[in-house]
């Protein structure tokens, strides 16, 4: 299984995930055949099943699926590729938790010159000969420019640029999620980094969220403590502990969270405490978010996931990060190319960089410090 994971994941990288498409033309190349060779245009489901046949371990190596926003059985097997970073590579839990990697990409760029605007909101671009040459804040702000990187939510993007998305296909969001931050007593035993609780009914959870927009009737849950990666993150004898429920997203969704989310905040909290007893004693919450917060906080469907990766919104299908007749304007972020997670997102920085100064060669790999989970 972790044989093909990697073969997946050497195909894939560098041709496909970390590379700029200018048409779905670009793809024809002879990773392209390798990839079909392996199984990458195989269901996701189907090609795990080759290897596994213990539906629960399965689970393990397709439950990534929920990122995507498509259920394994419909998914594409190139998907898999974030099970290899899961289950092969390991992820890495940076010191002072996942906040300490932009604040470190913050320094680095404010050492390397760059000015940052920090609590100023666009309320205009400027165009000229197809061209953007300044912009305006709330504040009246005019700020000059020779190239433009939006990394804004698409509605936000056309909407500044005064434009409609041409699509013959109405783009499709992935579900979005519950996040719970919970204080709680130190595990007397040590426990696990990350813990998936999987409910019986794992199929349901993709109809119910996906298609149903309602709650998941049999929970899965991502119980994070993110205090076996660092212990600071929490006053000495306490645990901080992070919950993720999948959930509709605000399109297909019909839960009214503000109604719904404390009781449904406490349902998950008493599911955590029923299947990982030693974790969540003396639990106090310390935060919610909750579709209907994503979507106040500007994420297009309420979801922090973004497009879903179904087939037509993958790769030079995906809405890309340059735009006709915008000759110095490139895109960033979870809805363009190469799509969602940290690891797309900091990629889509590259890749618009790349189309403003052409790529560069890069022979260093520079990593955080902290622990492989």
């Amino acid at each position: 299984m972790r044989d093909w994971l990697t073969r997946l994941y050497r195909v894939e990288f560098d041709s496909f995930i970390a590379a700029n498409f200018d048409s779905p033309l670009s793809l024809v190349t002879p990773q392209l055949a390798r990839l079909a060779a392996i199984g990458g245009f195989r269901r996701w489901d189907t090609m795990v099943g080759r290897f596994i046949t213990d539906e629960r371990l399965r689970r393990v190596f397709t439950f990534q699926a929920l990122y995507a926003g498509v259920p394994p059985q419909r998914a594409l097997a190139v998907y898999a590729v974030i099970a290899y970073m899961d289950t092969v590579a390991g992820v890495y839990f940076p010191r002072g938790g996942v906040r300490a990697l932009p604040d470190a990409l913050a320094a680095a760029a404010a050492n390397a010159g760059v000015e940052f605007r920090y609590g100023a909101t666009v309320s205009a671009l400027e165009s000229r000969a197809g061209r953007v040459v300044g912009l305006r804040t709330d504040t009246g702000e005019r700020i000059g420019c020779d190239a433009l990187v939006l990394t804004t939510e698409l509605p936000d993007t056309y909407r500044l640029l005064g434009r409609t998305p041409r699509r013959l296909l109405p783009l499709r969001h992935a579900p979005s999620a519950v996040v719970v931050h919970v204080g709680c007593r130190a595990a007397e035993h040590e426990t696990a980094l990350h813990t998936i609780l999987f409910g019986r009914a794992w199929e349901k959870t993709f109809r119910d969220i996906i298609d149903d927009g309602r709650l998941m009737a049999d929970p899965s849950l991502l119980v994070s403590r993110l205090t076996a990666g660092d212990p600071a993150l929490a006053p000495a004898g306490r645990d901080l502990l992070y919950i993720l429920a999948p959930a509709p997203n605000t399109v297909v969704g019909t839960v009214d969270w503000d109604v719904t989310g404390r009781a449904y905040t406490d349902e998950l909290i008493a599911t955590v405490t029923d299947r990982l007893p030693q974790l969540g004693a003396d639990a106090e919450v310390l935060h919610v978010v909750t579709p209907a917060d994503w979507a106040r906080d500007g994420m297009a469907a309420g979801t922090p996931f973004a497009l879903a990766h179904t087939f037509t919104q993958t790769g030079p299908f995906r809405p890309a990060n340059t735009l006709r007749g915008v000759e110095n304007v490139v895109l960033a972020g979870s809805s363009t190319v190469p799509g969602v997670g940290v690891p797309t997102a900091l990629l889509s920085g590259r890749l618009a960089a790349d189309r403003i100064t052409g790529a560069a060669t890069r022979t260093t790999v520079a990593r955080l410090p902290g622990r492989p989970r």
